[in-house]
């Protein structure tokens, strides 16, 4: 029997990219290919806003075109409301991605009568604010930052010793040592600088620019490979990572899924919600969910491999006999549209209950990102309790007088903080300004 498609969510990399700036400083000799890159370090290039137009076409193709779905417009039908809803991480190169990808969707002549554009709305938050797809970089920062110094200084360096022989020989043909790495210019540590070489040999190859002198395929696959165990080691190794490396993104797939089963649902709510964010996010949503990554002749570790720029996992909600479920499927620029088996569901057509569960349960098993990385949502800001026994007031004077005193007086030092907190961020945030939307 035939179901009926009820809701789209996508969730979507980033393009191809120019690398990020201190590949100068990692790899002088590579200079000339640095700079015929035609957009500012870390940016989508022109390559990469071509593949997130065709990730927008294969939606159009599949929604519009082939089910019917979605309308041949973002205004529906009887144009009372968006359809699709576009969301990005902080970064520009993912906003520039879902603009990208709304070209593919929303092709010239969709526009409004007399407008042949079809302008779509990016929402993005700060980085600080933004928890559903940077957690690690905002409130979970100092808990990833010390699993990444214990990785660096155990199976990090294992990996490091054992390819000394290959990073000697690229920091040869760069024109500089990996082991200066850290002293370099805004320097970094080794490991995130081979993630920064290997990225820029990526993308070199991608721009379809001429590879470093002396820098065979054999010995970019091996850096590449170093890299990508690294980064996956590095970032999932426990379930616990893989939580926080998620992050409230997990919440907001679940809201999304169950949207169509709530009453009314169809009255001014989305069809589709496309969502742009970093490999990481994709690895770490796969990891949870049980949904292992297998494209041919890219490197692969912890059972996946790496992935193509704009690869796009899909999640479709339908119903049958009233009973809803999740199809999930998987398109890139490079490979033809593939039904995914989610590993941790019993079916392909996995119900929607059992699909809530497979993330329920890991969060279950490791505690909330909030609670992992000591996030009060209260404050917006990490919390770091101390224990009474440090007090230097623990052992003040036990007289009730003198403790409610002290509380009283400390309750008011609190407040007139907590007022100056509050208007300290409001004038920041209006003299910073958020992200434009688009």
């Amino acid at each position: 029997m035939d179901s009926e498609l009820h809701l789209v969510v996508s969730l979507t990399r980033h393009g191809s990219r120019a690398p990020n700036n201190i590949a100068k400083f990692l790899c002088p000799n590579n200079l000339g290919n640095f700079a015929k890159y035609h957009v500012p370090p870390e940016q989508l290039t022109e390559n990469g806003m071509k593949q997130l137009r065709s990730a927008g076409q294969h939606v159009r193709a599949e929604y519009v075109d082939k089910l019917k779905f979605l309308s041949p417009t973002i205004n529906g039908p009887e144009h009372v409301h968006f359809e699709s809803y576009f969301r990005a991480d902080s970064a520009d190169r993912c906003g520039q991605s879902a603009i990208a990808m709304g070209y593919g969707l929303y092709p010239d002549g969709t526009g409004p009568h007399g407008f042949e554009k079809q302008p779509i709305s990016v929402y993005m938050q700060l980085l600080k604010n933004e928890h559903e797809f940077a957690a690690p970089k905002g409130p979970c920062k100092a808990v990833n930052k010390a699993d990444i110094a214990m990785y660096q200084t155990s199976r990090g360096a294992q990996l490091v010793e054992q390819n000394r022989e290959l990073l000697e020989k690229v920091g040869q043909l760069c024109g500089v040592s990996v082991w200066d790495i850290p002293n370099l210019p805004n320097g970094e540590d080794i490991i995130t600088g081979i993630k920064d070489l290997a990225d820029m040999f990526i993308f070199d190859e991608q721009q379809g620019l001429e590879p470093l002198a002396g820098m065979t395929p054999e010995l970019r696959h091996q850096i590449e490979q170093l890299a990508f165990t690294n980064l996956m080691e590095r970032y999932y190794t426990t379930p616990r990572q893989v939580t926080y490396w998620v992050g409230g993104f997990a919440d907001l797939l679940l809201k999304n899924v169950y949207q169509p089963t709530k009453p009314q649902h169809e009255a001014g709510s989305f069809k589709y919600y496309s969502y742009h964010g970093h490999r990481e996010m994709l690895h770490g949503l796969g990891k949870m969910l049980g949904w292992e990554f297998s494209f041919e002749g890219l490197p692969v570790a912890l059972n996946s491999s790496s992935l193509h720029p704009a690869t796009t996992m899909l999640f479709e909600v339908h119903s049958r006999n009233n009973s809803f479920f999740v199809k999930t499927f998987l398109w890139s620029p490079y490979t033809s549209r593939e039904t995914i088996h989610l590993s941790k569901c019993s079916a392909v057509e996995c119900p929607l209950d059992e699909f809530a569960g497979i993330i329920k349960n890991h969060i279950q098993e490791t505690g909330t990102w909030e609670q992992i990385c000591n996030f009060d949502p209260q404050t917006y800001a990490p919390v770091h309790p101390l224990s009474v026994g440090s007090s230097p007031f623990a052992a003040s004077s036990s007289s009730p007088k003198y403790g409610l005193f002290m509380t009283s007086i400390a309750g008011l030092l609190v407040l007139i903080a907590l007022v100056a907190m509050f208007i300290r961020r409001v004038i920041k945030s209006r003299d910073s300004g958020y992200k434009a939307l688009a």
